[in-house]
């Protein structure tokens, strides 16, 4: 009786740890940490990034995502660096904020050569937003200022229902100027693109962000992303972040999008 009851016990441990060691694996992000604040209050859809509207953005830059700079943030890559000039080529802030209703995202972009003549998702100029619910499914969205010079739209991708679709999309927001673009959209927290996302106070996800820009009519590709690891392009999602869906409202920093640092979506803990 008690060696059964000692294999039993034993073997309970075993599958306990395998459980946790399994669970630890899922999330082996790339140690970059993020936070997204509650929109309190709500920002106004309306297409137009009003300043501290949305507390603090993420930067991303070629810049502050590669190695060497001295801007470098700690976490970031970028593909096809050596097409990208400098910030007036292609940057951004982007922001992301939550509540019972919504999940709120924008972008302000600065880029010199707009392209928005194909059908959508990295087709044209856009921001790629990955969330990562489980350490594995991908929630993707692919944000364009513009479907095809006509109206914003977005390639959105959900692993965890299988919804996937191009589409000219209501929800957002844009304007586009001759040095860049800016959006804003409330997302449904039942909407099919972000269906299972399911923000709750403390829940971490995997995360990552990047700026697809086109240039030279199409011919050229680049993207400065945050989070994947330096030394390796990759969306595999052990090279991204952790976002955390606080409960605290809009937080500004004394540190603001413009001051070219390691501002966040709350706080980046960087090296």
């Amino acid at each position: 009786m008690f060696k059964e009851r000692f294999f039993t016990i034993t073997y309970l441990m075993a599958i306990s740890l395998c459980i946790i060691f399994s669970a630890s694996l899922a999330y082996a992000y790339s140690g970059a940490k993020a936070t997204a604040n509650r929109a309190e209050p709500a920002p106004k859809i309306d297409g137009k990034v009003a300043e501290g509207e949305w507390g603090e953005g993420l930067y991303l830059s070629k810049a502050v995502c590669l190695p060497g700079s001295s801007k470098y943030n700690g976490f970031g890559n970028v593909y096809t660096p050596d097409q990208i000039t400098d910030e007036n080529d292609i940057s951004g802030t982007i922001y992301c904020l939550w509540d019972d209703q919504n999940l709120y995202l924008a972008a302000k972009v600065t880029d010199d050569d707009l392209f928005f003549e194909k059908g959508g998702g990295w087709d044209n100029d856009c921001v790629e937003i990955r969330f990562s619910p489980d350490g594995t499914k991908v929630v993707g969205l692919w944000i364009t200022a513009k479907l095809a010079n006509k109206n914003p739209g977005w390639y959105r991708k959900n692993d965890l229902n299988g919804a996937e679709k191009t589409e000219e999309a209501p929800l957002i927001k844009a304007t586009v100027g001759a040095k860049g673009y800016e959006f804003e959209v409330a997302i449904p927290l039942t909407h099919e693109a972000i269906a299972g996302l399911d923000p709750a106070v403390g829940k971490v996800v995997g995360h990552t962000v990047s700026i697809g820009d086109h240039d030279k009519g199409g011919a050229e590709y680049s993207m400065p992303a945050w989070s994947l690891n330096p030394s390796t392009w990759s969306w595999d999602a052990a090279f991204w972040g952790e976002l955390t869906f606080s409960g605290e409202g809009i937080v500004i920093s004394a540190v603001s999008p413009q001051g070219k640092l390691a501002a966040s979506w709350g706080a980046i803990k960087t090296k």
